[in-house]
């Protein structure tokens, strides 16, 4: 009688602290719900940004101002 009082006390200790230690499930967003962003690429090194964050000139696209400002540059190694 004592074992199954100890292996009772067993089975509800484990319970109890796996339940304890279970870390709270956190609803990861589908694929549809992030929404999907188009990309564009950065004339000056090529990188892709989101097109809200890219910085325009005209009808060309870059990942930043220096990027701009270096595209512009007549010793610009980059065409």
């Amino acid at each position: 009688m004592h074992i199954l009082f100890l292996i009772a006390s067993l089975v509800l200790l484990f319970m109890v602290v796996r339940l304890l230690l279970r870390t709270p499930d956190v609803k990861r967003p589908t694929p549809g719900q992030l929404g999907s962003r188009r990309m564009v690429r950065c004339d000056y090194c090529g990188l892709h940004v989101p097109e809200e964050e890219a910085v325009r000139d005209g009808d060309r696209a870059y990942c930043s101002e220096d990027h701009r400002r270096l595209a512009m540059t007549p010793e610009s190694t980059r065409e």
